[in-house]
């Protein structure tokens, strides 16, 4: 069996089509990645078209009056993309590929007979709306005005719902949304993402340092950095730390200064992967609030590190988590219960010894397209 995979940018599913490769089970990795620019390339059937997405990159690295605007830059980008792998799509059993860059491959693959795949990193764009609109409603902005997504947009991530065989999640959140939205749930596919143990790995010892809370990713509305400063507020303890990584949404500013507890902020900004590991092994808990997350990459890594992962209900990486022994599972938008989950936490500074290996969601994958080929041919 021979799988297909195409993406514009270097995902997950670069990761996964590496995987795949050193099971022999991949077909070909279209990318709208330069090739040069793509880790052990060299080692994988690679097919790229890169032209457009260099354009766009380098657009982008200028001030935004003076270019066009990042939705139709991606869009130009990606219809490109996904023209041009429709007209070079090689025979496999399955193709996978990605919402709003998928039209063009689905269609050419159901004329040449391969099972399609829409491989989600996120749930249907209709459901963040649905959850986000409210919350930028409360900080006194529009969702419209940073919506990228329009009524075309939703026009043909309908028709490319139509042309799946089969939808490739990586959790039950995004699996109930996708049920929500009238796909039928023997049609989807659960893989969990993984972290590469290489990098994140447990620490030779437990840190001895104080109660260490960590956040990793973009501090924005959809993270819920409100629910996080306010369950600080309510523990108001000066002998913890908060250290975030990653970027700065202006959108949360106003929630940062109205900041008012005793626990100390400390923002790194965005890092490397061998920095983010290191902070990891170093912390005490990590801590991930979102209001919607498909996933939520880094608690495989922070798990990988042997860090308890404090997740909201609304994560998709609860799937991992085992309430009290390797993490917490607590009430999006509650900061009470996520400070008593803190509180547990720090009384508790155990190291849970699973370790995740990135290997297992490729063969997960291989097991779910035989199971669905098999299907398919009855």
């Amino acid at each position: 069996m021979k799988i297909s995979i195409s993406a514009t940018n270097p995902c997950h599913l670069y990761d996964m089509a590496r995987e795949l490769a050193r099971l022999d089970a991949l077909g070909c990795y279209y990318s709208g990645y330069p090739q040069w620019k793509l880790a052990n390339a060299e080692q994988i059937a690679i097919r790229t078209h890169s032209f457009r997405t260099t354009i766009v990159y380098a657009l982008l690295k200028l001030p935004e009056k003076f270019r066009p605007s990042a939705r139709s830059l991606f869009l130009w980008q990606d219809h490109s993309f996904d023209r041009w792998v429709g007209r070079n799509l090689r025979p496999c059993e399955f193709i996978h590929a990605m919402p709003g860059q998928a039209l063009h491959t689905l269609k050419k693959a159901k004329q040449l007979g391969i099972a399609t795949v829409l491989n989600h990193a996120t749930g249907p764009v209709r459901e963040w709306v649905r959850i986000m609109e409210p919350e930028y409603a409360r900080a006194g902005l529009r969702l419209a005005d940073v919506c990228p997504f329009d009524d075309a947009y939703f026009a043909r991530e309908d028709e490319e719902y139509a042309l799946a065989d089969f939808h490739c999640v990586a959790s039950s959140v995004v699996r109930d949304q996708l049920v929500a939205c009238g796909i039928a749930p023997s049609k989807i596919w659960i893989v969990p993402y993984g972290a590469d143990r290489t990098v994140f790995f447990p620490p030779e010892q437990t840190a001895t340092h104080h109660f260490r809370i960590v956040f990793a990713g973009q501090l924005s509305l959809r993270k819920d950095m409100r629910t996080l400063l306010r369950a600080l507020e309510l523990l108001n303890r000066a002998d913890w730390e908060m250290h975030f990584y990653g970027g700065i949404a202006g959108e949360v500013r106003a929630d940062l200064e109205n900041y008012h507890g005793a626990t100390p902020l400390t923002f790194h900004g965005a890092v490397s992967q061998r920095t983010l590991a290191d902070a990891f092994r170093a912390g005490s808990v990590l801590v991930l609030p979102s209001l919607e997350e498909g996933f939520g990459l880094v608690v495989p890594q922070a798990l990988n590190c042997g860090m308890p992962c404090l997740v909201s209900d609304c994560v998709g990486a609860k799937d991992l988590i085992e309430h009290h022994r390797n993490g917490s599972i607590f009430p999006a938008k509650n900061a009470t219960a996520l400070a008593d989950e803190l509180i547990f936490w720090e009384k508790n500074r155990t190291r849970p010894a699973d370790v995740l290996d990135w290997c297992k969601p490729a063969q997960m994958l291989v097991s779910a397209s035989f199971a669905a080929l098999a299907s398919l041919r009855k």
